[in-house]
């Protein structure tokens, strides 16, 4: 190499590393400007760069940022980080490039995922059930106090329930076997979540009439209705998997 070819070249590195920097620079501007955390930031970075190194096409590339960028923050309202929705950026560009995994390791969705599924599943299964009684036996549901037939009751037995079956998910079938509990402690936790729903139902059902009002019996079908159609967006959306009334998550083999 001519010693008059060095600087040239010497330049021309230093400008492609400084166009590298800018690069790096805007891409974490442009998902820091989305409201991401910090971690949830680094993840998008990570994963742009995967889908590159991968070779995606770069007419499907935005659609796929920008679908991963809006799970992320619709996660975040839910503390679900990039890891428990998407596992690793290599693997989430894998994922978008080939498609999800049908087979593999389903990892277990968040807590507060798992309690939002099945809450709304509690809620969906009592307006409906009320709904029916109103409208066949109209009767049934007139009584002096409201009750657990109450909207407010209904929405507690259904916000305490998920909670405590998506605890009781994370128990019986917890991600890792180092984190499995003993026989003993499941059947006892099994149990005292069991008691604790029961207790809440029984105070719910004594809750005034004035701050727990019974609907009409169409009300609570059209709730029932819309819970189910926000509960099924839900799942797809953030892939829930478990719960009480969820897929479990099974051991297969990893897609070749």
């Amino acid at each position: 190499m001519s010693e008059e070819n060095q600087p040239r070249n010497a330049a021309a590195g230093s400008q492609q590393r400084e166009h590298v920097r800018e690069n790096h620079a805007n891409t974490h501007r442009q998902f820091g400007d989305s409201g991401l955390t910090k971690r949830n930031e680094e993840f998008m970075f990570q994963l742009n760069k995967q889908l590159d190194e991968q070779g995606m096409k770069a007419d499907k590339k935005p659609a796929a940022i920008q679908e991963t960028l809006d799970a992320l923050i619709a996660g975040q309202k839910t503390g679900a980080t990039a890891k428990q929705l998407f596992g690793t950026p290599t693997k989430k560009a894998d994922d978008l490039i080939h498609g999800p995994a049908k087979n593999g390791n389903q990892q277990q969705s968040s807590f507060w995922l798992l309690a939002a599924d099945n809450g709304l599943m509690f809620f969906n299964i009592f307006t409906l059930l009320f709904g029916v009684m109103g409208i066949f036996q109209p009767k049934s549901l007139q009584t002096q106090q409201t009750g657990t037939t109450g909207i407010v009751a209904i929405i507690l037995v259904g916000v305490v329930g998920g909670m405590l079956f998506a605890w009781i998910t994370q128990i019986l079938t917890p991600p890792a076997k180092k984190d499995k509990k003993p026989i003993w402690y499941r059947i006892i936790a099994v149990i005292g979540a069991l008691l604790a729903w029961v207790a809440v139902y029984f105070v719910a059902s004594l809750l005034p009439n004035v701050i727990n009002p019974q609907l009409p019996a169409w009300a609570y079908i059209v709730l029932g209705v819309l819970g189910f159609v926000g509960d099924l967006y839900l799942r797809r959306k953030f892939h829930i998997v478990g719960g009480a009334f969820g897929s479990p998550r099974q051991q297969q083999n990893r897609r070749r």
